[in-house]
């Protein structure tokens, strides 16, 4: 196959490429492109590119030798070389801008001295790993953020977690501290190993000895069949005391005799078990007044807060909004103008993350692909009444509104503690749960947040 024919096959195979797709020189002049690059920069159908200088209103040159020197693709003098690049950028001809994944390899052909390139351009749905949750919207990892501040925090607890050292997790509710610490668990040395999130507020009162540290059979009246408990369910893995400012004065003694020990036993029997978990704990309340106050122990507290970590709300934090929302736009192919990104960093975000998750759900589910959110759509969605969560005090609040035991019925009871034992014998895999459960994870997901679970 000749030069000729072979160019004229690559332009048949891109022509038919759904992704807009040019061919390079090494000069920067177009050999050839298809049509869905036109369509990709709102330019009139018909319209022949000549130049990466300008592909419409991009400079598309600028955005590739950028790449090139990042990627440390450039030769002595500082050129780039012409090696694969794969990098995301953002084109601002729209409003809102356009997230894009740029990809470029070498296309030799042969007798062609000429130095070719494969350049594709396409709109970034893959930026975060939301496929799962259609009204999903965490970024990448919990561990990432566009906030230098916060960025520091989580760098900090990352250096915590890796070294074992035990950890609290501080911050307004909705923060994200139960999914940072199931990240902290997975990215660790005992990633592999189970993962065991236990809602203090949640445990009862009665039978909580027995949900921490297991259980003979015939321990006491009903003990039918002896009890894994939570502490040793977690050996190998991470126990995470979620909301741990909400437990009760008995379990506070009896835990502080576990960890100062480094043992337990199950209720009902002699048999000592050693302590092997990594502990995490959360809260959503400063936990130095209730100290001071005598209303949480001090022995305990210093035992679990070795590294405390405060994760800054939602607002604080522009950046992690702005990239939120951006993913979520691509993902829903759903635009948001500069003036709703703009309303939606003014709105304070009491919820934080959790709300903006519902929020962002709401528009969802209100709005069609394709279409464009002003600064009146984005204002009646943040005004509009919702069953979103409640507003959370501030970390010196005594009290958080919902954070609170829950009542719920015995069917909703029966409902837990079915959720609860299938992440259990999962090692609190949630996918793996949701699968023997007969749902999806996102069901699944919302059915541990309405019972309180995460």
């Amino acid at each position: 196959m000749n030069a000729e024919t072979l160019a004229e096959l690559v332009r048949s195979l891109i022509q038919s490429n759904r992704d807009g797709v040019l061919v390079i020189d090494d000069q920067g002049r177009i050999v050839t492109h298809n049509t869905a690059l036109v369509e990709l920069f709102d330019q009139p159908r018909g319209t022949r590119f000549e130049s990466t200088l300008r592909l419409g209103p991009v400079n598309l040159q600028r955005l590739l030798v950028r790449a090139a020197i990042a990627a440390g693709e450039q030769d002595l003098v500082g050129r780039p070389r012409w090696r694969a690049l794969d990098f995301r950028a953002e084109l601002d001809f729209r409003d809102p801008a356009l997230p894009v994944r740029i990809t470029s390899s070498t296309l030799p052909l042969p007798e062609d001295d000429r130095q070719l390139r494969l350049v594709t351009i396409l709109p970034d749905l893959a930026a975060t790993d939301i496929a799962a949750d259609p009204g999903g919207f965490t970024p990448g990892s919990p561990l990432e953020s566009a906030d230098a501040h916060c960025q520091a925090r989580l760098h900090h607890a990352r250096r915590a977690a890796t070294a074992g050292t035990r950890l609290l997790l501080l911050g307004e509710t909705g923060t994200g501290k139960s999914l940072l610490a199931q990240t902290l668990h997975a990215s660790g040395q005992r990633g592999t190993g189970p993962f065991i999130d236990v809602h203090c507020a949640a445990l009862p009162e009665l039978t909580l000895e027995s949900e921490f540290f297991g259980h003979a059979r015939g321990a006491f009246p009903g003990a039918s069949a002896e009890r894994t408990g939570r502490l040793e369910a977690a050996a190998g893995g991470t126990l995470l005391l979620d909301e741990v400012s909400a437990m009760s004065a008995h379990l506070q003694g009896a835990l502080q005799r576990a960890l100062s020990e480094g043992r337990f036993e199950r209720l009902g029997e002699n048999r000592v078990r050693r302590l092997d978990a990594n502990i995490i704990s959360t809260s959503s309340l400063d936990l130095r007044p209730r100290v001071a106050g005598g209303r949480f122990r001090a022995d305990l507290y210093y035992r679990l807060a070795e590294v405390s970590v405060l994760l800054p709300p939602l607002r604080e934090r522009p950046g992690d909004l702005d990239t939120i929302v951006q993913a979520w736009s691509a993902h829903n192919r759903i635009a948001i103008t500069k003036a709703g990104r703009r309303r939606l960093r003014e709105h304070p975000w009491p919820g934080n993350f959790r709300e903006l998750r519902n929020r962002l759900e709401a528009l969802r589910l209100g709005a069609s692909p394709g279409c464009r959110l002003g600064e009146t759509e984005i204002g009646e969605a943040l005004s509009s009444r919702h069953d979103g969560p409640m507003s959370n005090a501030l970390l010196e609040s005594d009290h958080v509104p919902g954070d609170g035991p829950a009542a719920f019925s015995p069917e909703e009871e029966r409902e837990r503690e079915t959720l609860r034992a299938a992440l259990a014998a999962h090692a609190g895999n949630r996918s793996q749960a949701a699968r023997s459960l007969g749902m999806d994870r996102t069901t699944l997901w919302r059915k541990l947040h309405r019972l309180r679970l995460i």
